[in-house]
């Protein structure tokens, strides 16, 4: 307990995703939008090209090998995104390029990452707006909340409510829902949405109108045509016409990655493909989503990672682990951060 609250003050500090330690309580309280082998709007995989690393109490980037291509010399950095990367110096953000340059001046609270070539950002006093990427205010600040776009539309929350805007700032779908934070993304053509007064999810398409009726715990992004939902404390999937195509029978369940799903089992995870067929039996205590034909899995206290065969391939000996990118995935030893090839052969570790 001690070593995944130290984890999740760590990373919580360095701005990025929080530890694997406490994926699946986070998961159970505000699921977050998942990592796919698809191109989703929610979080895009680009190729990864850059990876922050944190030296002498200062980051800065490394490449897949473990070179250091942009010196550490920021106070808190962020993941690139469409060539832009937010970093933080002294009290304020703004953004790098790949090079290291400063492309957009710190000078905002806030900020989240670029998606269709706008970015969310906020100054001290101010509303959330959008800039684009010469830094120049394209949506002025007047939101209460504002997330990424995806396919043309993003979330925006006014008066408590979340709505939708278009690039221009017009309001195409009138706030009137609500949820839980990080979710709302438009994938496929379809949103999960909260609507009403219960706590319902539903999903509506890009015009506003409700397509599935919403009647479920939890509604999840459509991943090549199959969404996880949650009907009272068993979790399934449906289409894209509300069919339960995999009865909700499972204790928890991931979104589907590279044609698998981590589905739980009586306390236990494994993997089903999409005709709900068990391809992995349920016998580790968390395991996430396919990445580059790896993913991580947790035996006790300890992470490695497997293969869709359910070959062990990299040895359980890390104390978190996260999704490959480009070769090299994130893992976390005694606290400190480091980057794995996929042997498990560290490139970054804290001696560097």
């Amino acid at each position: 307990m001690k070593r995944s609250l130290f984890l999740f003050i760590s990373l919580a500090i360095l701005g990025l995703t929080s530890c694997s330690a406490v994926k699946e309580i986070q998961e159970l309280i505000e699921p977050p939008p998942p990592p796919t082998s698809t191109t989703s709007p929610v979080k895009e995989k680009e190729q990864r090209k850059l990876f922050p690393i944190k030296q002498n109490g200062k980051y800065g980037y490394i490449n897949k090998t473990g070179k250091i291509l942009i010196r550490p010399r920021f106070d808190r950095v962020k993941d690139f995104s469409e060539g832009l990367a937010a970093v933080k110096i002294g009290d304020r953000w703004g953004y790098i390029n790949e090079k290291g340059e400063m492309a957009i001046k710190a000078e905002f609270d806030s900020v989240l990452r670029f998606s269709e070539g706008l970015a969310p950002v906020k100054k001290i006093g101010q509303r959330w707006g959008y800039i684009n990427e010469k830094g120049e205010m394209v949506i002025q600040p007047q939101f209460e909340d504002a997330v990424y776009f995806s396919e043309g539309l993003a979330r925006v929350t006014i008066d408590g409510n979340w709505g939708y805007i278009d690039q221009t700032g017009k309001i195409v779908i009138k706030p009137e829902y609500a949820g839980q934070t990080g979710r709302g993304f438009f994938v496929d053509g379809l949103a999960a949405v909260r609507v009403g007064t219960a706590y319902e999810y539903g999903y509506i398409d890009r015009t506003g109108e409700v397509v599935i009726e919403p009647k479920y715990d939890f509604a999840g992004d459509f991943i090549n045509g199959l969404a996880r939902v949650q009907i009272g404390d068993r979790w399934g999937y449906i289409d894209k016409t509300g069919t339960e195509v995999i009865r909700a029978q499972f204790e928890f369940s991931q979104d589907f990655s590279e044609g698998l799903a981590a589905v739980k089992i009586d306390e236990k995870y494994g993997y089903i493909d999409v005709s709900g067929k068990r391809v992995i039996q349920p016998e580790y205590d968390f395991a996430g989503n396919f990445s580059e034909g790896f993913v991580e899995v947790r035996i006790d206290e300890k992470y490695g990672y497997i293969n869709a065969a359910n070959e062990m391939v990299i040895e359980p000996e890390f104390d978190n682990a996260f999704a490959f990118s480009n070769g090299i995935a994130e893992a976390w030893v005694e606290g400190n951060k480091g980057y794995i090839d996929k042997i498990g052969r560290f490139v970054w570790n804290v001696s560097n």
